[in-house]
């Protein structure tokens, strides 16, 4: 049992980790802001997609960001062009679970179908309550803006953060003036 605390521990620590928390924590910080700055429009979403669109593996990050927002717009569409097919019920939600499925194999992002499912049945059983498709648009355009934001981030700790041929992380800026600028 120490053992797993400490390995826990550890992990914790490594500056990957740091890294994450890092990047959800200003993400957090940005869509909060903008979800109390204009209360009238569904932004919850993008505080929900930037903190599901981050991954804490390093090695794939900005792919992780393409390919769930990628599975955002496609469950969101999905969901908008089946409530406009006809009101939302189990077959209509069963279709959107096939069609979404069916387009993510397409589409080779297998691996964020269910991010995909979850916006095509949230914005279903959502947009059954409120009954306007400008809401379902209105929520597919704010967890398009989440993922965005996500994106810029991995994109900015990306050209911030560099790692050497050990693997550890420096400054890029440190790794231009080291390499480029002759004294």
């Amino acid at each position: 049992m120490r053992k797993k605390r400490k390995i826990a521990f550890n992990r914790f620590l490594e500056v990957n980790f740091l890294i994450y928390i890092t990047k959800c924590l200003i993400g957090l910080f940005i869509t909060y802001t903008i979800y109390v700055t204009f209360p009238q429009h569904q932004f919850f979403w993008s505080v929900i997609s930037v903190l599901l669109a981050f991954s804490p593996d390093d090695k794939d990050a900005k792919k992780v960001a393409y390919d769930r927002m990628k599975a955002n717009i496609l469950g969101s569409s999905v969901g908008m062009v089946l409530f406009l097919i006809h009101f939302p019920n189990l077959f209509i939600m069963g279709l959107g679970v096939v069609a979404t499925i069916g387009i993510a194999t397409l589409l080779n992002i297998q691996s964020t179908t269910r991010s995909a499912l979850a916006a095509v049945v949230i914005v279903l059983l959502y947009e059954q309550e409120n009954a306007s498709w400008h809401m379902a648009l209105e929520r597919m355009i704010c967890v398009i803006i989440g993922c965005l934001i996500a994106l810029l981030l991995t994109l900015l700790f990306d050209v911030v953060l560099f790692k050497d041929k050990r693997g550890r992380l420096i400054r890029k800026a440190r790794v231009v003036r080291k390499h480029y600028i002759k004294k």
